[in-house]
């Protein structure tokens, strides 16, 4: 049987049509051989590959013998692949296939110069779809630079609306009315202390609330939110966030206006690209694309940093705290090991035990403490200094949040044009030897970090300006009524001013978030 192959991608006015190919390839067959002809056709299907149905057929026909000969219109009908190429010059040679490319005037016989032509047909090919395949990535990120709207489903809390950029119209998020408000929302309430992921799910999905997608809220469909740089009325301090995390910023920072939200994309592995995908855009960063966007954010800058700082330190967290047996549960670690110690009780006596999880996996991880610990001990010990940091803590000057000012704004922007000034000069310092030219960069370099110090005094300034107002009555509620309080109630005291609790044998530390006047953060 002589088989006739015929492939199109699209329906385009300049497109070959599979009719078309098929009756190309059908003015070259003999007159015994359009007796038995049989077309196999692949409609909308692509040629990076050889999963497709009809081609596929055709091979399963090929292999059991069916076929003495194929006929394409054009080599790259068959695919745009060197490696499926060559596969399939080895099957036919095996089953004594016939090839003819009616219009390259290819052959695969026995011949080597037919062969070598062929493989060298199918590198222009391939080389031809990996050119289309960077030009459209080029023209992707290219018009995303631009702030142009690339697709997709707005985020929660948004819709789409319509735009100018550049003088091209374009779509754009606008605020959604019946969203917005609740989208805002999901970050106060995560920033709040003893806030997590699950809890706020728990919440949105037993009032009936939906995702943009329309389905129940998961911890991770609420973390791709939290995380979403898209809500954040950025300014230079988010710039510096994202860049640091390794994000490609394509705007200049002083742009960053305390106005617009962002678009975050993320560059995925291409032959053009040699590089490995990102996780996720949003929580890995390495190789995401940041670019201003034209709508306004729905969050101010320093709460939506309070929100990443935050979930960046429970991303860390090996242990959730969440135990009920104790007000420092998650909090306790090993000061051997470093891991998380766990309590259990003793029904008869009421006395609850400690417990390393690196002795349980074995004492070459952990040898574990010669001295019997119970919690009882600890918890004693440690209300005793807490209940004395926060006594100590109790007359220390306190700065409000606050959204950051125009002109502290200002101040980071002109931050990071001078750090970005030192790092230039000090790198091509690095590059010189000519002494006269050493001499003038450093001295250079020695005012740029003068002028970088005088920056940040002023910003400094600026930041302890306004203070929080008085927090005497709370202080005093606290040291009152503390043995009153519940397990969750003091857990979450605890977490607000505790790091970490180290249990040693016999030794206790405690590490402070932050230190109060004239003290260590560590109080052992």
């Amino acid at each position: 049987m002589t088989a006739i192959y015929a492939r199109q991608s699209v329906d385009k006015a300049d497109s070959i049509s599979v009719e078309l190919q098929i009756e190309t390839c059908r003015a070259q067959l003999t007159l015994d051989e359009a007796t038995t002809c049989e077309a196999y056709t692949d409609k909308g299907f692509s040629g990076k590959n050889t999963n497709r149905p009809a081609f596929q057929r055709l091979m399963d026909d090929v292999k059991t013998g069916q076929v003495q000969k194929i006929l394409v219109y054009r080599l790259d009908r068959i695919s745009r692949s060197v490696h499926d190429f060559t596969g399939l010059c080895q099957i036919l040679s095996e089953r004594g296939v016939r090839f003819q490319s009616c219009t390259d005037g290819i052959t695969l016989d026995d011949s080597l110069s037919g062969t070598v032509m062929a493989q060298i047909m199918m590198v222009f090919a391939q080389f031809e779809r990996e050119t289309i395949q960077r030009r459209v990535a080029d023209n992707y990120f290219g018009r995303a630079k631009t702030g142009m709207y690339l697709g997709g489903r707005p985020p929660f809390g948004f819709d789409k609306g319509r735009t100018t950029v550049d003088g091209r119209r374009t779509a754009c998020y606008v605020p959604s009315p019946e969203t917005a408000a609740l989208a805002a929302h999901l970050f106060e309430r995560y920033a709040e202390e003893g806030a997590s992921l699950g809890t706020l799910c728990r919440a949105l999905n037993a009032a009936g609330g939906k995702t943009a997608a329309g389905k129940s809220w998961s911890t991770l469909t609420l973390g791709r939110l939290l995380r979403n740089p898209a809500y954040v009325r950025a300014d230079a301090a988010v710039y510096r966030y994202l860049q640091k995390k390794g994000a490609e910023m394509n705007d200049p920072i002083e742009r960053y206006t305390q106005k617009h939200g962002l678009y975050c994309y993320a560059r995925r592995a291409t032959a053009a690209h040699n590089a490995k995908p990102t996780k996720s855009k949003f929580s890995e960063m390495n190789r995401s694309f940041i670019t201003l966007a034209p709508h306004e954010g729905l969050v101010d800058a320093g709460l939506w940093l309070e929100v990443q700082h935050k979930l960046d330190r429970n991303r860390a967290l090996k242990n959730s705290g969440a135990g009920t047996h104790s007000w420092l549960s998650g909090l306790m670690k090993c000061a051997h090991c470093g891991y998380a110690v766990t309590v259990s009780g003793n029904p008869r006596g009421g006395v609850h035990y400690l417990n390393c999880g690196g002795h349980k996996r074995g004492n070459a991880v952990c040898p574990g403490r010669q001295r019997v610990t119970t919690l009882e001990e600890i918890e004693q010990a440690v209300e005793t200094r807490l209940l004395d940091y926060l006594l100590r803590l109790r007359g220390a000057e306190m700065r409000q949040k606050r959204r950051q000012t125009p002109e502290e704004n200002r101040l980071q922007m002109e931050i990071g044009r001078q750090e970005a000034e030192i790092a230039r000069l000090t790198q091509n310092l690095g590059q010189i030897t000519e002494p006269d030219v050493v001499h003038i960069l450093s001295a250079r370099l020695h005012e740029a970090g003068i002028v970088l110090e005088k920056l940040r005094r002023r910003r400094d300034m600026l930041r302890s300006a306004v203070r929080e107002p008085d927090l005497e009555r709370c202080f005093a509620a606290v040291l009152s009524e503390w043995r009153g309080y519940s397990i969750p109630e003091k857990k979450q005291i605890a977490r607000a001013v505790l790091a970490r609790v180290n249990v040693g044998d016999g030794t206790l530390e405690l590490v402070f978030r932050a230190p109060p006047p004239g003290k260590q953060k560590k109080d052992g």
